[in-house]
């Protein structure tokens, strides 16, 4: 029998005879696209009742209403609480579409497992398969018209272990529309005029094509020119295929370019014929956005993927902002809809180079800036598909637990139809409350656990599968909040054996990193350590989730009531054992003050203290010397500035580090941020309250002068729902109104982030937000006193405050003195 081997892309299923024959899709190592079909396997669920005569009853009635369905009494673990395999009726199918129907009348019998498991991953979790690992088949020769690629029949599946991706081919697109209205394009009665195409690798040796929906004459090889609109689809649709990409990539794709393709094609009656198999490509509305599903096939958004990224955050995500950030580039500035309409009529040479243009920086960020990297390998630790790993997080955990419980024989929760309540409220971590002040007499050490609330759940092998609701067992844990668990001798609990195993392999990839040679492997490696740290450190979030399947609020509640006494025991044991103070303590940091002015002493002070309390805390909990406050300014709990110094390749380097002050958030103008990192760069690197007071008050008057730019003082906030849906007057939205009037082909306005600047005038602050842009233009008078009061002020005064100098003061200058004296 013959093998193969590929990486799994995307898997599916169609129907054949009444049955269901999945298909996994793969990617070979020379780039060649394979589809392995497998015949045989049915959708099934479980059924629980404490009553196992209640399993007959279910039996006759489901046999009657779903004759084609069979049944088997196995022994399955509940999910929730430690205990013995019970008896559980396994009802096993032949559609799976029809599942949600034969469930619903399962349910009058008892409690329904897995019914909701969609089939490909019901298909996947019992045949340990995880999306973008490599598999080798054993397989058949099969022939099929229902794919466009090499398909054989699977007899088997063998997990292999390859680290490397396969190559694949990506195509960037990006439409153009117009409209005969001065309004926003309708894919009900407005048509696509341009289709631009960027291909990597290249396509027929060409890295890009633009198609155009009339015959120009422009003799240009890059420009395919279609007899009409009808015609370019159907070329696209042609290049698509024969291209053959598996990222297909536009920035706001999954919002505009695809479902406005998608809908053209049915005004058109044009089949949606663009996937790996006979299957229509497919869309779906949802809410504010939409989803397309294309077998074989992945779409990948860089606006959603920057959007959804926690740490690299910008202040607007338009396309010309972002390209300039990350690949020092723009876009082709046109204006807006009504001057493509104009251009598409007088000079169409421009607007082709513009809409090239968007379809190329889309594809660049994506392949320059390695956007996919992280989702290639969250998709090999949590083995969802790759078009899935774009999802909720709850998503990656699911798949992950529910192939651990397959293999240990537990049986999967449904999700939730409502988020799971109780008597009980959820309580989060501590926090001590600050020594508020300048600390700047001696060195402020920190000391962070290393993952915190994952190394919890593996101490005292917290789960549910742990959870102790009786007394039948004595070795157990027992949580602050009386939670028990019963000890790893008796049963290792799912969860911390997951978050064990993402731990260890992240510190392996970590120390791998140190000693690789080539820039690939050290982005591969990083790639990984992301993904597992992502992984580990929101599995406490998954469970502390309300609609999570496996939420128990004494669960969560033990995770937390563990953290605050560990930090409580922390605390204790430092300031017994050392002559130093724990000034401030948050959830996972402590932040110690010392009398020691040097650093590299500090630094040791700082990891003694930090293996001390490691060797005296439980389990796999780990205290770390993070860094030194050379002086730590705290304003409150969850807000504070510190000089930091952290040693690189043996040498200190510093910088200001700080939390909860407003410099970082998004609601403040630029002016905001600069003038705190200089007050608080003063404050902290000088302690001259004095100077810092001056600078204040110089970008005050610079303020009054008109001699602040107007990118500084640009506030931008996002258009989350349609304008009609705010309740209240606010800046951004009666600006979006202003906009939309003045240009009603501005489009969809949802989604956009607004900026927007406050000038003089005497209506209501928020009547008085305008565009920056209008602002130049008609040179109107920016709002001085407000940018004073209600931008500077609030962040800046709690700054002085703590130093002793009220706002009064501050404006007046009346009231100077050292830092050094306040102390």
């Amino acid at each position: 029998m013959d093998k193969v081997t590929c990486q799994i892309f995307d898997v599916d299923y169609v129907m054949a005879n009444g049955k269901p024959i999945v298909r996994v899709f793969g990617k070979q190592k020379d780039g060649k696209t394979i589809c392995l079909m497998f015949n045989g396997f049915l959708p099934y669920f479980y059924l629980y009742s404490v009553k196992e005569e209640n399993y007959e009853r279910a039996k006759k009635a489901l046999q009657s209403a779903f004759p084609y369905l069979k049944f088997e009494i196995v022994e399955r673990y509940l999910p929730i609480g430690y205990g013995s395999k019970k008896k559980v009726l396994k009802i096993i199918g032949a559609d799976p579409s029809k599942i949600p129907d034969i469930r619903a009348q399962a349910e009058a019998f008892g409690t329904a497992y897995e019914a909701d498991v969609l089939f490909k991953y019901r298909f996947m979790a019992d045949y340990h398969l995880r999306g973008m690992t490599w598999i080798e088949a054993e397989v058949k020769p099969f022939k099929t018209e229902t794919v466009k690629c090499q398909s054989y029949e699977a007899v088997s599946f063998k997990n292999i272990d390859v680290q490397e991706n396969a190559p694949l081919k990506y195509l960037s697109l990006d439409i153009e529309c117009i409209s005969d209205e001065d309004r926003v394009p309708d894919p009900k009665n407005d048509p696509i005029i341009i289709i631009s195409l960027a291909f990597y690798p290249k396509y027929r040796d060409k890295d890009q094509i633009i198609l155009i929906a009339k015959k120009a004459g422009l003799k240009n090889e890059r420009v395919m020119e279609c007899e009409n609109e009808e015609d370019m689809l159907q070329k696209f649709i042609d290049i698509v295929n024969t291209y053959d990409p598996d990222i297909i990539v536009g920035y706001n794709i999954n919002n505009f370019d695809a479902p406005y393709i998608i809908e053209r094609m049915d005004v058109l009656g044009l089949p949606k014929d663009f996937g790996r198999s006979s299957k229509s490509v497919l869309m779906r509305k949802l809410q504010q956005t939409s989803m397309t599903t294309i077998v074989g096939r992945v779409i990948a958004d860089p606006y959603e993927i920057l959007k959804s990224d926690p740490v690299v955050r910008f202040k607007r995500y338009d396309l010309n902002t972002i390209a300039k950030a990350l690949l020092n580039d723009t876009k082709i500035d046109i204006g807006g809809a009504r001057e493509i309409k104009q251009l598409w009529e007088s000079d169409i040479k421009k607007l082709i180079e513009y809409a090239g243009k968007d379809a190329v920086l889309a594809l660049r960020l994506v392949t320059e800036k390695h956007l996919l990297d992280k989702y290639f390998e969250l998709a090999k630790i949590s083995g969802l598909l790759l078009q899935d790993t774009f999802g909720v997080q709850t998503q990656h955990h699911e798949f992950n637990i529910l192939s651990e419980f397959v293999k240990d024989g537990f049986i999967m929760p449904c999700r939730p139809k409502v988020p799971h309540t109780g008597d009980a409220e959820l309580k989060g971590a501590i926090v001590f409350e600050p020594e508020v002040g300048l600390h700047n007499e001696g060195c402020t050490l920190v000391l962070d656990f290393t993952s915190l609330y994952p190394s919890l759940i593996i101490t005292f092998n917290i789960c549910p599968t742990t959870l102790l609701l009786d007394n039948s067992v004595q070795d157990y844990y027992e949580a602050p909040n009386k939670a028990k668990f019963v000890k790893q001798e008796v049963r290792e609990g799912i969860i911390p054996r997951i978050l064990k195993r993402l731990i260890d392999a992240r510190a392996k990839i970590k120390k791998a990193m140190k000693s690789a040679k080539d820039e690939e492997t050290l982005r591969l490696l990083d790639a990984q350590q992301n993904a597992l740290k992502i992984m580990a450190n929101s599995m406490y979030g998954y469970m502390g989730y309300g609609r999570s399947r496996l939420f128990v609020m004494p669960i969560a509640n033990a995770i937390t009531a563990y953290g605050r006494e560990n930090i409580q025991k922390t605390k204790k044991l430092v300031e017994d054992k050392y002559p130093v103070k724990v000034i401030y303590g948050d959830t996972d940091s402590v932040f110690v003050k010392t009398k020691i002015t040097d650093l590299d002493a500090a630094e040791q002070l700082g990891e003694e203290i930090a293996d001390f309390v490691s060797d005296n805390l439980p389990g796999v909990l780990n205290l770390k010397f993070e860094k030194i406050f050379r002086s730590f300014l705290i304003l409150s709990k969850k807000r504070y500035a510190g000089w930091s110094f952290e040693k690189v390749d043996g040498k200190w380097k510093d910088k200001i580090v700080m939390k909860g002050i407003e410099t970082v958030r998004r609601d403040w103008c630029d002016l905001v941020g600069k003038t705190m990192k200089e007050v608080l760069s003063t404050i902290l690197k000088e302690a001259d309250i004095q100077k810092a007071a001056k600078q204040f008050r110089n970008v005050a008057q610079g303020l009054a002068e008109g001699k602040v730019p107007l990118e500084d003082l640009t506030v931008v906030k996002g258009i989350t729902k349609p304008l009609s849906a705010y309740d209240g007057v606010q800046p951004h939205v009666e600006l979006a109104k202003k906009i939309l009037e003045r240009n009603p082909a501005f489009g969809n306005i949802v989604g956009a982030r607004i900026g927007y600047v406050i000038i003089k005038g005497n209506a209501l602050i928020s009547k008085r937000a305008e565009d920056p842009e209008y602002v130049k233009k008609y040179n109107l008078e920016i709002d001085a006193d407000y940018y004073i009061q209600n931008q500077l002020l609030p962040p800046i005064e709690r700054i002085f405050e703590v130093c002793g100098i009220s706002a009064a003061e501050l404006l007046e200058g009346s009231k100077q003195k050292s830092l050094l004296d306040m102390f």
